[in-house]
């Protein structure tokens, strides 16, 4: 595995990110990891996903969204997405990467992240979601939210404009919502959630899956007790098993 840490401008901002590329001649197949808020630090993502995918020859990008960690700025959920664009066009242009070949993998607001994403931009060829956000307007109305907003700011890892963010996002998430979009994804797509998730219902996601075009190659896995962050060990090898199966179905095969 060769690693690779980059800083990518984005605004007056700077993204921070790492790439982890398998040892290979040629140009090799990509997938960009979008994180929850805050979710894992792109260094640790070695251990989770990368190595593996690095050891079929898939290369594996992690990142943190501007006013996150050690990327620059303040955290808004719209610059976010625009995070993404910047990210792959940078990527694509990388002498390691086939950009034919770019794939994305979001868990929780990184699932609505990579969904709206994907539907938006036909670079992306596969697209697969742990735990989604499948409706982001409903997020500022749960009763969990204040507690939510605390976590976010914990230890400084997100930085916010200084704004009641319950309104904040109200106006954030409606343009950038996959229960707007769940009729526009044409790529390929693998959904899994367990049903102890604490935020959404499974049955919830399992109805917003269904919505998705009827003609598209789609499977959604609904794991039993896994919870939000598939916390147990053997719950979240049962996650990366699927999602790395089907990395290796529509990158390589």
């Amino acid at each position: 595995m060769k690693i690779e840490y980059t800083d990518i401008n984005f605004r007056n901002e700077t993204i921070n990110g790492v790439l982890y590329l398998p040892e290979s001649k040629n140009p090799v197949p990509l997938v960009v990891h979008l994180n929850g808020m805050p979710g894992i630090e792109p260094e640790k993502e070695g251990e989770r996903f990368a190595q593996e995918l690095n050891s079929i020859g898939i290369a594996y990008y992690a990142f943190d969204y501007t006013g996150v960690r050690n990327s620059t700025g303040l955290f808004e959920y719209y610059y976010s997405q625009e995070n993404i664009n910047t990210i792959i066009s940078y990527l694509v242009h990388h002498p390691k990467i086939l950009p034919t070949k770019i794939a994305l993998l979001g868990e929780s607001f990184g699932g609505a992240m990579a969904f709206c994403h994907a539907a938006r931009d036909s670079r992306i060829q596969c697209l697969a979601i742990r735990s989604p956000v499948y409706n982001t307007e409903k997020i500022p109305k749960l009763k969990i939210f204040d507690g939510l907003s605390l976590m976010w700011k914990l230890n400084k890892l997100m930085r916010f404009p200084e704004v009641n963010l319950r309104s904040f996002f109200e106006n954030q998430f409606s343009p950038y919502n996959p229960e707007k979009l769940v009729r526009k994804l044409k790529c390929p797509i693998r959904m899994i959630t367990g049903t102890k998730d604490e935020i959404f219902d499974a049955e919830e996601i399992e109805k917003w899956f269904n919505k998705l075009p009827v003609d598209i190659d789609k499977d959604f896995q609904i794991i039993e007790n896994a919870d939000h962050n598939f916390s147990n060990k053997v719950h979240f090898q049962q996650m990366k098993n699927y999602v790395i199966d089907f990395f290796r179905q529509c990158l390589i095969n």
